[in-house]
């Protein structure tokens, strides 16, 4: 009788964590496209240098010199603004998802379960050596991984704090300026009234 009451608990804490991150991956998605409306400046800007980048060396690599390089260069840079303007429109689209599935692949763990291959060799003690010698390959492999991905994460949640801490220092800024351009103009209507 415990059991099942032990085993009923787990399942329902486990459905409720599972709704709690459904819940902050919503709220990822969420922050990803509000910076990306307030970064929109800052994204077309990085969208015009990938495609300047991206043209010039797609080009270039079709077609080395000669005058189709240049003129297929001159047509690049004249349909640079709807290049841009498709660009933007898939970005806005897509990115939130896409980034929002690749932040949660990286801090989603999945159970992998060690598989074993056996090699059919006519002599035993072979087939005895390189079975004991996969499961320290697969143990050094998965640690590199593990490091990596470490590695990877803490680099993440450092771009991230630096972004965020930005941002904030920025809105910071920012609000501290009109509410001091509000008084002016508040000022300035006083002394016209006054006037």
């Amino acid at each position: 009788m415990s059991k099942s009451v032990k085993i009923s608990s787990h399942l329902t804490q486990e459905v409720k964590e599972k709704e709690k991150e459904e819940q902050l991956i919503n709220e990822l998605r969420l922050l990803l496209k509000t910076l990306i409306y307030q970064e929109e400046v800052t994204i077309k800007a990085i969208i015009d240098c990938l495609y300047d980048v991206g043209s010039t060396n797609l080009i270039n690599h079709k077609l080395r010199f000669g005058t189709l390089n240049k003129t297929l260069k001159f047509i690049t840079k004249k349909s640079k603004p709807v290049a841009k303007m498709l660009a933007w429109q898939w970005f806005n689209k897509n990115c939130p998802e896409l980034i929002t599935q690749w932040l949660q692949s990286k801090v989603t763990f999945v159970k992998v379960e060690e598989t074993r291959m056996e090699v059919m060799v006519d002599n035993e003690n072979l087939r005895l050596a390189s079975m004991s010698q996969l499961p320290e390959e697969n143990q050094v492999n998965q640690v590199k991984r593990l490091h990596f991905q470490v590695k990877l994460l803490t680099g993440i949640l450092v771009v991230v704090v630096t972004m965020f801490s930005g941002s904030l220092i920025w809105l910071n800024y920012s609000l501290k300026r009109s509410h001091s351009q509000t008084i002016e103009k508040l000022q300035n209507q006083v002394k016209r009234s006054q006037e």
